[in-house]
């Protein structure tokens, strides 16, 4: 039987994958096909941050809210025309997923392995997330910001779904 914190880090895991897919330039989807995945993916990855078991200590509450605010303010970016401050709040929300993500690592010693590797999803989920936060820096749908964001989202992905496969029930 699955706990709470594997079921809320699948769902994470599977809108990180989402998302993912959503910002990757395609050939096959169209671009609205790909808005709309990038839409459900960051849905799913602020619910699956929402969902909070109750056993967790303080730190990674806040942590997890932070990454589920962090989700809902770059779906707010999915939502507006203009394509400069859809930028600005992708990138925000990019940087307060990331700032949520570093309190929910475990820092305390004595891990178990599969702590550990919990904890290497979760700083490559930071890495991911601060690295799609860079791509601001380039003008909105240029080619060098569809990379970094493609990159980072991967990373994310890879990232999440790591820490789904390592969480401690």
């Amino acid at each position: 039987m699955w706990t709470e914190s594997q079921i809320s880090a699948w769902i994470e895991a599977i809108g990180t994958v989402i998302s993912a897919i959503g910002s990757t330039p395609s050939q096959v989807l169209s671009d609205a096909m790909l808005r709309d995945l990038n839409i459900i993916g960051l849905a799913l990855q602020a619910v699956g941050s929402g969902l909070i078991p109750e056993n967790q200590d303080y730190l990674y509450k806040l942590g997890s809210q932070l990454e589920a605010i962090g989700n809902l303010v770059s779906l707010q970016g999915e939502f507006i025309e203009n394509e400069n401050v859809s930028s600005v709040l992708s990138s925000q929300g990019d940087l307060i997923e990331a700032v949520g993500g570093v309190l929910t690592i475990d820092f305390t010693g004595n891990q178990s392995i599969q702590n550990a590797l919990n904890n290497i999803g979760d700083v490559i989920q930071v890495i991911g997330a601060s690295y799609q936060a860079l791509s601001v820096r380039y003008p909105p749908n240029s080619q060098k910001n569809q990379e970094i964001n493609t990159v980072g989202s991967w990373i994310q992905a890879v990232g999440a779904v790591l820490s789904a496969i390592f969480v401690e029930g």
